[in-house]
């Protein structure tokens, strides 16, 4: 577990014109997705949460093991 590296990679940014170069690269190719809006992703995101999922059949294996 490395927690919360931002302090880090800025520190690393700040002495290095690589790394600097490189995290901006990283930053232009990034596309933000707001995934909330899309309600099918919603439905899908809720669903796995619920253990065992609430699609059984997505998971056979798990399936079997339940009828066990």
């Amino acid at each position: 577990y490395m927690g919360n590296t931002s302090v880090t990679g800025t520190y690393l940014c700040m002495l290095s014109r690589k790394l600097r170069a490189e995290a901006e690269k990283i930053s232009k190719d990034m596309t933000y997705v707001e995934l909330s809006v899309n309600n099918s992703f919603m439905d899908e995101y809720v669903s796995g949460m619920f253990i065992p999922h609430t699609n059984i059949d997505a998971f056979p294996t798990v399936k079997i093991l339940m009828k066990k």
